[in-house]
Parts: C-alpha cells; structure tokens; sequence
C-alpha cells in the first residue's frame, strides 16, 4: 500500500502554466528527472529535446474495469436492470478480515467555514472523510480534530468555476502564470496538515485546462497525494491529464446535495448510490455540511453496516487491487 504523506502560461496563460510551473518546479529541486511528464500539453513539442525521463503513457491504455463499470452505471441511470454485477473489491477492516462487502466511500467537503456546521459533521458516525477547504477559519483546529479522532481528512483545493462564481481566496485560475499558479497552489498546501489527498472546490473551468491538470496532478502526485475529482462539470480532462502522465486519480460518482434544502433528494441519491455499490461494487459519495444532509445521513449511517454495506475512506480506493495507473470511480453524468 503506497503511504500518502501529510502536507502539511509567459501570459500564453493555461496553455504554458504546465511547462512554466514545471521549470519552476524543477529550478526549485521538488522534482527530480520527471520534467516531461509535467509539462503542459501545448508545451510538449517544445520540450521533446530537454535531456530528461519522460514518463511515456499510450493515449490507447484503457481500464477495462472502468468501462465495463460505467457501462453498469449508465444502465442504472437509464432505469434498466444490469444484466451482471461487479464483485466489490476486497478490503481489510478494523478487525483484520477481509470483506467484499459493497463499499460506500462518503466525502463531506465544504469544511472549515461555518464551527456549527463542520463539527456536526465531524460527530456524525463513520467511516467517512472530510474535506476541509484552506481558507476556512476553522479548517486549522477542526481538521486537526478530526485528524486526532482518528478520521481521514482530505483539502479541499478552490479551483476556477465557469461564471461569476467565486471560488474564495488563493484559487488556481487558468489565466495564471506559471509561477502565480505554483505559489497559490503552495499557499493552499500548506495551511494544514495530515490530509492524504485533495479534491476540487468548484473548478468546472480549470478541470477542462488539460496544461494546468497535469502541473497539479504531477505536482499532488510527487507529494504523494491522491487527487479526487469531484466533477463539477461533464467536460472534466482530469482523466486525460492523468492517463498522458502516467499517475492514478479517482472521481466521485454522486452528489448527495445538488438541490439544497430538500431531505427527501438527499434520501433518494442516497438510494442511488446504494445502488451503484450494489451493482458495481463501490460508489464514491460528495455531500456537504448542510441541515438536510446531516439530518438524512445521522440515522442512514448507523444502518448502513446491517443494510450489508462497508463504509471506507476515499484512501482505499488507491488499493483496490489494481496495478499501475488507473482512473477509476467516474460517473461523470451523475449530478454535477
């Protein structure tokens, strides 16, 4: 099992942050003989002479795993009966057995703003990670809580939104430069510790900039962090910017919460991600530190384990049993 340690674009913009974030990087000593695998996709031709080890990936490696899985999940959106079910990967639990229960790994992200609402979360019974976003006021005493509980914690990195939205201080926009790029990304990875990954805060216009996923997904990937995509949009190149660089991310398959203040929509994605663990042997579940969402999810919790589910944190899905880069847990059409 590979250990996640704690952390505690010339204006050509997006196009050359990968390239000038990665030269940046290189110049600084963090990265060591892997400067074509960071580059930025525009900057690639430019830089196929730098006398270095890229990391070469095919465009045609596929997870079979994941198509066939998400072949499954389209059917379940459909209505339809899938005509099989995948087997739930194995896992260890606290007792030392291994399971093949169907595994329910939930994210509560949004952390670190609101004391009340963070903390309810925080008290709510687990297994279940939380995502704390760095700029929240009470991200430094609530995440080191948790942490000292014994739960898994996540940051919860704010990244450029299609619109007006904003998206809170220190966010990666893809008009950055490189080095603006690489500086708010520091700032942002250092305001806590003991995370052993990063999801998205927003982001549905930087998760398309295929340049800039590869800066952050090399950079994340050296710290040996995983990168979780929440999916916030369809258009997502995560997946792209990871199989070309040769490193593994995951993605999130529902969101519980989309419309706010309604319980009963959170029961029902509930029950649709029920489902998908059914069907394809995990889900991987967002919700956030809302009324309705922590009210729902108090009692569900507790039934959970007799309803023939296992609650995992996101870190297991970095072991379950698969071998090289892979990119699996995407629903993308689920809830964005």
């Amino acid at each position: 099992m590979r250990k996640h340690k704690k952390r505690g674009k010339s204006p050509d913009y997006a196009g050359n942050a990968g390239i000038i974030a990665t030269i940046a990087i290189a110049f600084a000593g963090v990265i060591v003989g892997s400067l074509s695998a960071y580059l930025g996709q525009k900057g690639a031709d430019a830089a196929a002479s730098a006398s270095t080890n890229p990391v070469r990936v095919s465009s045609k490696i596929v997870d079979k795993a994941q198509i066939d899985r998400e072949k499954l999940i389209s059917r379940i959106l459909a209505g339809e009966a899938p005509p099989e079910r995948l087997t739930p990967p194995r896992s260890t639990n606290r007792l030392g057995a291994e399971t093949e229960k169907p595994k329910i790994i939930l994210i509560i992200d949004d952390l670190g703003i609101d004391r009340r609402a963070s903390q309810k979360a925080i008290d709510l019974p687990g297994p279940i990670t939380f995502s704390f976003l760095p700029y929240g006021k009470h991200t430094l005493d609530l995440s080191n809580a948790a942490h000292q509980r014994g739960a898994e914690i996540m940051l919860h990195l704010p990244m450029e939104p299609q619109g007006s939205a904003d998206p809170g201080p220190k966010a990666l926009l893809s008009g950055m430069t490189g080095a603006e790029f690489l500086r708010n990304l520091e700032w942002n990875l250092s305001r806590f510790g003991g995370y052993s990954g990063v999801n998205n805060h927003m982001g549905s216009k930087l998760t398309t900039d295929v340049a800039a996923m590869k800066t952050l997904l090399s950079y994340l990937n050296h710290k040996e962090l995983f990168f979780l995509d929440s999916v916030t949009t369809s258009d997502t190149a995560v997946r792209r910017a990871a199989r070309e660089i040769g490193v593994s991310v995951y993605s999130r398959d529902v969101f519980l919460d989309d419309v706010v203040g309604d319980p009963e929509e959170v029961k029902k994605q509930l029950a649709l991600a029920e489902r998908i663990a059914r069907e394809t042997g995990y889900v991987v579940v967002i919700g956030h530190p809302r009324r309705e969402t922590l009210d729902v999810l108090g009692p569900w919790l507790t039934t959970a384990s007799a309803r023939g589910y296992e609650l995992a944190y996101a870190s297991a899905l970095t072991t379950m049993g698969t071998s090289g880069p892979v990119q699996i847990a995407s629903a993308p059409k689920i809830r964005f």
